[in-house]
């Protein structure tokens, strides 16, 4: 169950056809395997095994996430779900961004009842680097068995950074066919070394067909190896009649496996900088990983060189919002040093560096924050 959270502006579909050494450098694979207690409201509870493999995307401008998820029942049932979400991002112009966002899916439940639906739509940010806000609509189309809906949305929303927690607050109206309802949400996402903490509160209200009513979910994932993560959720999530799902409440315990990125944290240590790496993608603290820090140093031109101590390494690039988050590579230094002069303005930046083609982390000794899009940058100050 879990996995209901849409923490992340950036949510929506569409299809991207990728292959070969780039796809697998910017992907991030996990499969969820545990169990859950499950109530839809009016049927009565159930327990049951549950196996949720997931895929993300995350190229700059262009975020891909796909989902499956598989659910067997105590009484023998089960239930099948598959979504793809997709975002495309403009260029940042002055602190403003468009999107192209959706969402596709289909589910099935036992053998009598199945699900589709397609909705794609516009969306506009307005970025800070600590707090934001956007808005869009969608439109699109859901089916159960042969009968279709059209489906509309207008929601807004807006995010902040605080005491080192990312906190969203949304507004949504939402018709499908004859149905309609009125949805306020809040939400919050929080990184503590190992542990990783989503949570979100919303009230339905104006419905008509819908349901209505407070509900509220929270998830909590704990890194037990780089590779492995004990993660619990609960709570009560409401009807979607775009997903064809119902209101209910849910209690899960699952095993997360990660399939860690080829190159995330493969160089050697610099001799003068025996600081303990950050594993990004796994969201845990090693020794036994190779450090990589960062530091700016004054130059003689208008703006900042930005060195990165990072051992043996083929290529070193980085991105960030002073670069419109495109990839800029950096020169081989003296020792084990990379460099770049950028014209960076006294201020506070938000960033990420990628090694011989990998995965992209955050340095060693940088905070670490998590971005409105559900990723994970590091904090850059220049002075």
């Amino acid at each position: 169950m879990g996995g209901r959270f849409s923490h992340a502006v950036a949510a929506a579909a569409g299809w991207c056809l990728a292959g070969g050494p780039w796809l697998t450098a910017q992907t991030v694979a996990t499969v969820d395997v545990g169990f859950a207690g499950v109530r839809y409201d009016g049927f009565l509870p159930s327990t049951g095994a549950s196996v949720s493999p997931e895929f993300r995307l995350d190229r700059g401008r262009l975020f891909l996430s796909a989902r499956g998820t598989y659910l067997r029942f105590q009484s023998g049932n089960h239930s099948l779900q598959a979504n793809l979400a997709a975002s495309y991002f403009t260029p940042l112009a002055s602190r403003w961004r468009g999107e192209l966002a959706g969402h596709a899916g289909a589910s099935r439940y036992a053998d009598f009842a199945s699900f589709s639906h397609l909705v794609l739509g516009p969306r506009v940010h307005l970025a800070g680097r600590e707090a934001g806000g956007w808005l869009g609509g969608t439109a699109g189309t859901t089916s159960l068995v042969r009968t279709q809906r059209s489906v509309w949305t207008l929601a807004a929303g807006a995010w902040a950074r605080r005491f080192d927690v990312t906190w969203f607050a949304s507004l949504t109206t939402t018709r499908v066919g004859d149905t309609t309802y009125f949805d306020m949400a809040a939400a919050t996402h929080a990184d503590r070394g190992r542990l990783t903490v989503d949570a979100s509160v919303g009230l339905r209200e104006f419905s008509r067909g819908g349901g209505q009513g407070v509900y509220g979910e929270a998830s909590a994932a704990f890194d037990l190896r780089a590779w492995l993560a004990l993660v619990v959720s609960g709570g009560r999530y409401p009807t979607d009649p775009i997903r064809g799902s119902v209101s209910g409440r849910y209690l899960g315990v699952a095993l997360r496996l990660t399939h860690l990125p080829h190159g995330s944290a493969t160089v050697r240590p610099a001799p003068s900088h025996p600081t303990p790496t950050y594993n990004t993608a796994a969201g845990v603290d090693r020794d036994d990983r190779a450090p990589v820090s960062v530091e700016v140093r004054p130059c003689r031109c208008v703006g900042r060189t930005l060195v990165v101590h990072a051992g043996e390494a083929s290529t070193i690039e980085v991105s960030g919002d002073f670069t419109d988050w495109e990839p800029v590579p950096l020169a081989p230094g003296e020792g084990a040093t990379w460099m770049v002069t950028l014209p960076l303005a006294p201020g506070t930046y938000r960033f990420n560096i990628r090694i011989d083609g990998g995965a992209w982390v955050v340095p060693v000794g940088v905070t670490r924050l998590a971005d409105e899009f559900g990723g994970t940058v590091g904090l850059l100050t220049v002075r």
